[in-house]
């Protein structure tokens, strides 16, 4: 009879900018259904009350950082003590990986072995910094990549893309993905959505705040909106919901006919949920958004305002255009599932500890 492999341990960072969190919620919650046990370390500010979100999460504990941390600005700032925090907890707790959702602190002396796993906005929010500051940042990027045990990231473009700039050993690629039961097409309501931070600029308005005056349709936008230095933003021309609970934003999904998304950064991290709750997408023309949605969303050049907004009408005047959409959109999320996404990383994680004790997880024989 073969013995079961047992449960591994994973540490895994919440780091700014936060965008990271529903992917990591989503990932965690299966983990603990597939035996894992995980110690989240989350480095930005908890929600009121999120610490009790996990509280009946078997295997699950969320930790705060003593030095919390909302922008890169002050992570850069508060890096060597967050750094400190970090190893105590690797430390605590033992685990057998250590999972990073950021580059900067990859460097680090860990026990464990060390997964670092690339997300969009990852590295471009620090790309805003000054150039003293990206320079301390790339400096450490370069030489935390190249000593991970392992990069992941969702899309075969953001690894190319890390290769090229990092000189990255090409890991592997696990998509991003939802819990099918939580998001499905509602009766469809005429709202254009998109969640998630809409600006490059904080002077700019952007091409769907530019666009939204004109169209027939309310556009709703969800999310913290903030400049670089993480100071609020006021977006014009959309009805702008600010910062809101998950679970609150579900509902938003299920019932909005379309959802844009013209980066794969801030709104297009909520694809996923956009995806399996049947809206047609409307995506910038980007090489790592095709990867992901070709032949399941309508594509426009990123700054083309008048090709988002002719895209735009034309979804709105044909209900059976958008509904055919909403269905593609939907059938490629239920391909790539919370599910699929958490037993690819559990497969990944065994492989590193296997590397690190290769009879850890031998077959037991009865004799």
């Amino acid at each position: 009879m073969a013995g079961r492999d047992p449960a591994p341990s994973i540490l895994i960072t919440i780091e700014p900018p936060g965008a990271v969190w529903p992917h990591v919620d989503a990932l965690v919650r299966e983990l603990s259904a597939l035996g894992a046990e995980v110690t989240i370390a989350a480095l930005t500010p908890l929600r009121p009350g999120q610490r009790l979100e996990y509280a009946g999460v078997p295997g699950v504990d969320l930790l705060a950082c003593p030095h919390p941390v909302a922008t890169p600005a002050e992570h850069l700032a508060a890096r060597g003590r967050v750094a400190d925090w970090l190893l105590s907890v690797e430390e605590m707790f033992n685990p057998d990986v250590v999972h990073l959702t950021g580059y900067l602190h990859a460097g680090l002396p860990w026990c464990g072995k060390l997964l670092v796993a690339g997300y969009p906005g990852t590295g471009a929010s620090y790309g805003r910094l000054d150039l003293s500051q990206r320079w301390v940042c790339n400096s450490a990027f370069l030489h935390g990549l190249k000593g991970a045990d392992l990069v992941v990231t969702p899309s075969a473009t953001m690894m190319s893309a890390l290769t090229r700039h990092f000189g990255v050993v090409p890991g592997r690629v696990i998509r991003d993905g939802r819990d099918p039961g939580r998001y499905a097409p509602a009766l469809k309501e005429p709202v254009i959505l998109s969640v998630g931070g809409q600006r490059d600029s904080a002077a700019k308005p952007s091409v769907l705040e530019q666009v939204a005056p004109r169209l027939p349709w309310p556009v709703v936008v969800g999310g913290e909106q903030l400049d670089g230095e993480g100071k609020p933003v006021r977006l014009e021309g959309v009805s702008a919901m600010g910062r809101l609970h998950p679970s609150q934003l579900v509902p938003w999904f299920n019932r909005s006919s379309v959802y844009v998304a013209l980066s794969a950064e801030g709104p297009g991290t909520w694809l996923p949920e956009a995806g399996l709750s049947g809206c047609a997408l409307v995506l910038g023309d980007t090489a790592a958004l095709r990867e992901a949605w070709s032949g399941a969303a309508m594509f426009v050049p990123v700054d083309d305002r008048d090709a988002l907004s002719s895209g735009l009408r034309t979804l709105l005047a044909d209900r059976r255009l958008r509904e055919a959409m909403g269905n593609a959109a939907r059938r490629r999320a239920l391909g790539h599932t919370a599910r699929t996404m958490a037993e690819a990383y559990m497969a990944a994680y065994r492989d590193l500890i296997a590397k690190r004790a290769p009879n850890q997880f031998a077959e037991e024989r009865l004799a």
